[in-house]
């Protein structure tokens, strides 16, 4: 068991260092110091529009947070077919 928590944050501390987290990091922080941006979607979750809507999507910054969002997702579906593929095995081969 001591094993599989130091594997586990092993796989923490990798992900910690990914360019993926760092980049969405880095622009999750620029979204938040820009203050047109901030406004746009916080009008748009308390009255979505598609107009406010392809405002938001027009922002580099926003454009590519949701592109590294995205890569992230894909990761996060990797891992989990690797994690399927250990608990299909009969024993535990960590």
């Amino acid at each position: 068991m001591e094993r599989l928590i130091e594997k586990v944050e092993n796989l923490k501390d990798a992900l910690n260092q990914d360019e993926i987290i760092l980049d969405l990091k880095k622009l999750n922080e620029a979204i938040k110091s820009d203050p047109d941006l901030v406004a746009l979607l916080t009008k748009y979750h308390s009255s979505p529009t598609e107009e406010l809507k392809s405002e938001i999507i027009k922002n580099d910054i926003f454009r590519k947070y949701k592109e590294r969002e995205t890569e992230l997702n894909l990761l996060i579906l990797k891992i989990n077919q690797e994690l399927k593929q250990i608990t299909k095995k009969d024993k535990c081969s960590l």
